[in-house]
């Protein structure tokens, strides 16, 4: 189990990377604004 966590965190890390090479960081940011806004909504 510990495996597969540390291999999608590793692909995912991979896939920021390219996205900020290739892309500005477009994915990137707005993934992580979409994220951000599903905290917040658990939050209350």
């Amino acid at each position: 189990m510990f495996k597969g966590f540390v291999i999608a965190v590793l692909l995912m890390l991979g896939a920021s990377q390219l996205d900020q090479y290739f892309c500005n960081g477009r994915y990137t940011d707005g993934t992580m604004s979409m994220l951000r806004q599903i905290r917040h909504s658990f939050r209350s």
